[in-house]
Order: structure tokens, then sequence, then C-alpha cells
């Protein structure tokens, strides 16, 4: 189960890490949306575009952060001790990732765009499950600890 758990939140933290990466390199707006704001993007006032790519280069710029801290525990947990980061782990990559499923909701409910939210269910969903087997595999760990005592 532990090892289980760290290969699904590594799983999500490349997969929040390719995001950070697209929406960092992005000079323009995704196609969903162009049908977000029923506009392309060269219809777009210069002042928009700006804001628009701001925002986009915001939320690329915390899936960056968030990959590369997801990434980085893992890495330690398989490479150490997962304790330090038995909080941490869970927060930074669930918790990213539900923000990023909520604005993507917002903008599928909000606008006539066409936003990835399956997909941002999904990366909630790892992160929910790694998160469940990383706690029983620490939890059973330590029961067999206290009996081998």
């Amino acid at each position: 189960m532990f090892k289980s758990s760290l290969v699904i939140f590594l799983l999500l933290g490349l997969s929040l890490l390719s995001i950070g990466v697209l929406y960092l390199s992005i000079d323009e707006f995704m196609p969903y949306h162009s049908e977000a704001v029923q506009a392309d993007w060269s219809e777009l006032d210069v002042n928009y575009q700006g804001l628009i790519l701001g925002l986009l280069k915001a939320l690329g710029g915390g899936a960056f952060v968030a990959g590369a801290a997801t990434i980085y525990m893992a890495i330690m947990s398989f490479r150490r001790s997962p304790e330090p980061y038995m909080v941490l782990l869970p927060s930074v990559s669930t918790g990213y990732s539900a923000l990023l499923c909520y604005a993507t909701y917002t903008v599928q409910t909000s606008t006539p765009g066409d936003p990835p939210l399956l997909l941002t269910v999904i990366y909630v969903v790892m992160g929910l499950v790694a998160s469940v087997l990383l706690t029983f595999s620490i939890r059973a760990h330590d029961v067999s600890q206290k009996h081998s005592v």
C-alpha cells in the first residue's frame, strides 16, 4: 500500500507539473477558454489579453509548484521516511487538485466553455486514494511495530 500511494502521488505530481509547464509557456488561451468568453484570442483587447495571460500564468505557477513539491515529497518518502510529509504531501497534492477542479467546475457551469472537468476530478480522486493508502500503510506499520516490541 505504501509504495502504491507514493506512485500515485508521483503520477499526480507529474500531471500537475505538466499542467504548470503548459500554462506557464502559453502565449494565448486554450480553445475551451475561447468557448468560455465566446471570442478568439485575436478579438480580445490587448488589456484583456494581458489580464487573462496573467491569470493563466498564476494558475500554471501554482500547478508547477504543487507538482514539484509533490514529486519531491514522494521521492523523499521513498528514500527516507514519509513522516515529515504525512500531512503536507496529501494537503499540497489533493488541495491544489481540488482548487483546480473547483476553478474548472466554475468555468464549466458559468460559461459556455467546456474545460477538462473530468481530468481535474480524476486528479482529486488520485490524491484522495493515495492519501487513504498512505494513511492505512503507516497505521499498519505502526501496529506491526507495537506487536513486535
